[in-house]
């Protein structure tokens, strides 16, 4: 679900809270909608083709690791004397996490899975919380049957990655959120009062499966759903792969998992419940004495094709608005409150904003710094390119944004422009 789809995303309390602090992003997009590529290029500043890390797993002859002849943009923070600290999801490394890279904190290696650490046990018995068991409402790619009840702190993994909602019948400060937030609070904690940090917090949500606690099931069934206009198109105009996608979902899980409109709900109440948690640690900033000189960046990796699409689920090889748009909020360094930007930015321009706002001197990097737009001037750049290889199949594709213009083209000749200012959905291919 792409950032400001529909009225309810306004009730979302870190990003409203944010976007009064300091500026929005209204058009930020990854530079690739999936996980691994996307997560490097925040890190490296460098387009994909440039690092490397093409696919989650080098299925297609990118890398599938950074590893330690990768230079991070934090390394020039952590040699300006910065304490580096990194808790929760990881996703760049099959056998390293964060912790090999320099970081301090808490993380694991691949994509991870927190609730059977013994970190997340104590965690647990610290705050006299019971453990979290799940009851799965619609069922994933796993087919596991709804009504099943799941103690995720004895389980091994994820019971779905790409589809599924579960109902936590447990406190919601069993989620692994919270779980991240107080790890991060006690490290904040630990901090001089006049140490210079750097701390990135990386929740496992929102993603699939969609788990939210009883208090949160249905806190937004007062608004519509947050699906988009193009749920029921028939994807006339569009590329045969976005095709197969969709019809792979309606093969893929049994009739009553495709529930369009309960998954919407279900990734804007998880949402909802990630974020709770998240502005608890920003408090914790403002009770330690450090939110006024804190910069604080509110941002993802990739959206998500839920409720959108003609019923795709997730991501696949698709270019669309909805997985590739992301929220962007950033706020401190006497960035204007209030501040609400139209043009086109991407995450791998994240690096060299955050080297500027901390007069931090970082090597060559493929982004280009966002504070003229803050401070009310214009990128240099005339648009923004953003790339694809494909996820389940090899397909190249290349996208290209300049004003309301979008252009994908396909490695096949295929193309797509669309008009997004009148054509938000995309639902009419002028190429």
């Amino acid at each position: 679900m792409h950032a400001n789809r529909g009225e309810a995303i306004k009730r979302l309390p870190l990003q409203n809270w944010l976007s009064q602090q300091g500026a929005c992003f209204e058009r930020a997009y990854t530079v690739l909608p999936i996980c691994s590529p996307s997560r490097a290029s925040m890190l490296t500043g460098l387009y994909p083709h440039n690092h490397g890390l093409t696919e989650n797993d080098g299925r297609f002859g990118g890398r599938a690791n950074l590893d330690e002849n990768d230079v991070l943009f934090t390394d020039a923070f952590h040699r300006d004397g910065y304490r580096c600290g990194w808790f929760g999801k990881w996703h760049l490394s099959h056998d390293q996490c964060a912790q090999d890279f320099g970081y301090e904190g808490w993380s694991l290696p691949g994509y991870g899975y927190p609730y059977g650490t013994p970190e997340y046990a104590n965690y647990l018995r610290q705050k006299g919380l019971p453990d979290p068991v799940v009851q799965i409402e619609l069922p994933g790619e796993s087919r596991t049957s709804a009504d099943t009840q799941i103690n995720l702190r004895t389980a091994t993994n994820w019971f779905d990655y790409e589809a599924g909602t579960a109902i936590l019948n447990a406190p919601a400060e069993t989620h692994e959120a919270y779980f991240l937030a107080d790890l991060a609070g006690a490290w904040l904690q630990s901090l001089d009062k006049d140490e210079r940090f750097f701390l990135r917090v990386d929740p496992w949500g929102p993603h699939p499966p969609y788990i939210v606690p009883e208090s949160s099931a249905g806190m937004f069934d007062d608004q519509p759903p947050p699906v988009s206009p193009n749920l029921e198109y028939d994807l006339k105009g569009r590329p045969v792969h976005h095709c197969d996608y969709r019809d792979y979902w309606r093969n893929a899980l049994p009739e009553e998992a495709l529930n369009h409109w309960l998954l919407s709900r279900r990734a804007l109440e998880q949402a909802h419940l990630i974020e709770t948690a998240l502005l608890g640690l920003v408090n914790s900033l403002v009770d330690l004495g450090l939110f006024e000189d804190t910069v604080i960046v509110f941002t993802a990796d990739h959206g998500d094709a839920v409720g959108s699409n003609g019923g795709a689920l997730n991501k696949g090889g698709l270019m669309v608005e909805e997985t590739m748009r992301i929220p962007m909020y950033i706020s401190g360094a006497n960035i204007p409150a209030g501040t609400a930007r139209n043009d086109p930015v991407a995450n791998i321009d994240l690096a060299p904003t955050l080297a500027e706002l901390c007069e931090v001197t970082c090597d060559a990097l493929d982004g280009e710094s966002l504070v003229p737009l803050v401070r009310g001037g214009r990128l240099s750049r005339r648009g923004l390119m953003a790339e694809h290889y494909g996820l389940h199949n090899h397909l190249p594709q290349r996208a290209w944004y300049e004003g309301e213009w979008k252009l994908v083209l396909q490695a096949d000749g295929f193309a797509e422009l669309y008009n997004l200012a009148k054509d938000p959905a995309e639902m009419t291919n002028l190429a």
